[in-house]
């Protein structure tokens, strides 16, 4: 039976843990106090995060629809515990309102839904009890009243004029605290009645905050056509900005009708690729909903955009994961999607591990296209030399991409300093008071060899320097996919690389220079999340082995990047990538089917 796409419903306490673990700042300003945090959600956060406008009130129900203790039978709509709680926060209300008294505890009741809905952004706060208590009728002002003939049309006309008059408490308790609407409308006349009624409708409800009622019933969609709305960085010049456009080829090359919704990156990211801005689109048209963003930024746009992202569509996480198990304390990730699909089969172990959804193994498209015509000159590099090419950038894991390890086992390899060989460092956001950066500068500037590059280049350039380099070098401590690696590979090059992670879909003792390593623990600040797990640490020793191997043997050299490339257009090229994607998705394509023959069909899932 194919699986029904459902939509995913976003819960409350998901939405909560997500704001906790990716604001440092909020956890630094609250220090561990979870309820002043839950303040902050109710009051301030709303104005961030759109999920939070649209699920229940953070809050305990019993505090918000339950009587305060001291709450008097006489005062209506009910004081709450949850005004009583405000009152108590705030000395300007205490000073105010007299809760002793029952004239206090009803000008406290009123101020909250005169002010404070509005004034502290409530309006979801109001329960279904409490729009009835505001909307219960109540008797205005009065004045002798003419008296009408009791025919049957007398009594007809005065009903209508009854029913198009009626106040209710809301209304009453806003006009009593108005001199100006007392000067505009006199409710004793059934005219003027009439108008603060109308008045009421169009512009009070606005005013006080009160225009969100609960809706009774969720429409039934329309059924949305076949197709992946890919959810990326589609401008972003970092790895996984290129996830998004490689899905976009291997979309167009297998024939999957798809847009790209764009997702803004930090300020910190460059934003020049335009390759596929001619997909992006700001809505989000397809059945389908392919996350290529980090799991944590999947739960993170939850929060900020919505359910708009996630009502009515089957959803896919394409997570990159780069450590061996997936964290405990993200696990709710998992409920935000239908099922996971996995760059490496060592991401898929990570996440089969511990998702509660399908996981599949699915590989990632690459492309040597397009270049930029540029050659070893262009980048100031020597003419002659065998070069090896390491190329990283500070937005990921420095500890991670170990790029330390790659100049050491330079230096080992060729300890003389006259050998004809160079070391090519490509750095993209590199900041000058970074330690790590300041070591590799020294390095470059005791041996000539080494050659640093710091900017950001177009995909073009990167592929040209990659191009114009003779081996690709990566002593990783862990990659969950390996994209440079594969590009080389796919360019013809030779490879030396750690024998670990996700790069060993493709690396294998044929087609790359397998570099020996062991298992070490991760320290503290090494990878978000990453406590209590291991990652590789490779021999810098036998790194240096195979970099003097494949620079001096040509034939071996030759040899294993023949091998690497026939295995990168047999497996990884956009076409054959996106047969994979067919394969996977015809179970939803007929399912979408089934949605289209059937237009009266229910869905499965709705908004709380």
């Amino acid at each position: 039976m194919p699986p029904e796409s459902h939509g995913t419903c976003l819960q409350l306490d998901d939405i909560k843990r997500t704001i906790w673990l990716t604001r440092p700042d909020l956890q630094r300003l609250f220090d561990g106090d979870y309820t002043r945090f839950e303040w902050w959600l109710l009051f301030e956060g709303a104005n961030e995060y759109q999920s939070l406008r649209e699920l229940p009130p953070p809050i305990d129900e019993a505090r918000l629809i339950g009587a305060a203790s001291g709450a008097l039978e006489t005062v209506t709509p009910t004081l709450t515990q949850f005004m009583w709680d405000i009152w108590e926060s705030r000395p300007d209300l205490q000073g105010a309102f007299d809760l002793d008294t029952t004239e206090g505890q009803q000008a406290l009741v009123n101020w909250y839904f005169l002010n404070g809905i509005r004034e502290l952004n409530l309006t979801r706060c109001i329960t279904p009890q409490q729009w009835r208590e505001l909307e219960a009728p109540v008797a205005g002002p009065t004045k002798a009243q003419p008296k009408w003939s009791l025919s049957h049309l007398g009594l007809r006309w005065q009903r209508q004029q009854e029913e198009d008059t009626s106040l209710t408490w809301i209304m009453m308790a806003i006009w009593q605290q108005r001199l100006d609407l007392q000067k505009v409308f006199d409710l004793t006349s059934l005219t003027e009645r009439r108008s603060f009624v109308e008045w009421f409708h169009v512009h009070g409800l606005r005013e006080y905050g009160l225009e969100a009622k609960p809706e009774a019933k969720r429409k039934t969609p329309e059924p949305l056509p076949f197709g992946l709305n890919l959810v990326g960085y589609a401008k972003g010049q970092f790895g996984i900005g290129e996830d998004v456009r490689m899905a976009a080829l291997a979309c167009e090359a297998a024939g999957i009708p798809f847009s790209i919704y764009n997702v803004e990156p930090g300020t910190e990211v460059t934003q020049n690729d335009d390759s596929a801005m001619t997909h992006v689109s700001s809505e989000l048209p397809y059945s389908i909903n392919l996350f290529c963003t980090t799991a944590i930024e999947t739960a993170r746009l939850a929060a900020v955009e919505g359910q708009k992202l996630f009502e009515d569509r089957y959803c896919i996480g394409y997570w990159p994961w780069e450590l061996p198990e997936w964290p405990q304390v993200w696990q709710h990730v998992y409920r935000l999607v239908d099922e996971v699909w996995a760059s490496s089969r060592y991401a898929y172990q990570a996440f089969s591990a511990s998702s509660t959804k399908p996981v599949h193994h699915m590989p990632m498209a690459v492309s040597v296209e397009p270049a930029a015509g540029r050659s070893r000159a262009d980048f100031g590099l020597p003419e002659e030399a065998f070069l090896f090419v390491f190329s990283f950038d500070f937005l990921s894991s420095l500890a991670r991409k170990n790029p330390q390890a790659c100049v050491e086992a330079f230096r080992q390899a060729f300890p003389q300093g006259d050998e004809p060989v160079g070391l090519v460092v490509k750095a993209m956001r590199a900041a000058p008071d970074n330690t790590l950066w300041q070591a590799l500068m020294a390095e470059a500037e005791a041996d000539r060899r080494i050659h640093i590059i710091n900017e950001t280049l177009s995909r073009g350039e990167v592929l040209d320097l990659y191009r114009a380099c003779d081996c690709f070098v990566s002593l990783h401590r862990s990659e969950g996919f390996g994209r440079g690696i594969a590009e080389a590979m796919l360019l013809g090059k030779a490879v030396v690389t750690t024998g670990y992670s996700g790069n060993l879909d493709f690396t294998t003792p044929g087609t790359a220079a397998l570099v020996d390593h062991t298992l070490t623990p991760l320290a503290e600040g090494d990878y978000p999340f990453g406590e209590g797990q291991q990652w590789a640490e490779p021999s810098v020793e036998h790194a240096a082995w195979w970099m003097q191997r494949i620079a001096t043997q040509a034939e071996l050299r030759q040899r294993q990047a023949h091998a690497a490339q026939v295995l990168m257009n047999a497996t990884y090229l956009p076409h054959i990538v996106g047969e994979h994607y067919q394969a996977v998705l015809q179970p939803l394509r007929v399912t979408n089917l089934d949605l289209n023959d059937q237009e009266t069909q229910e869905p499965s899932c709705t908004l709380n």
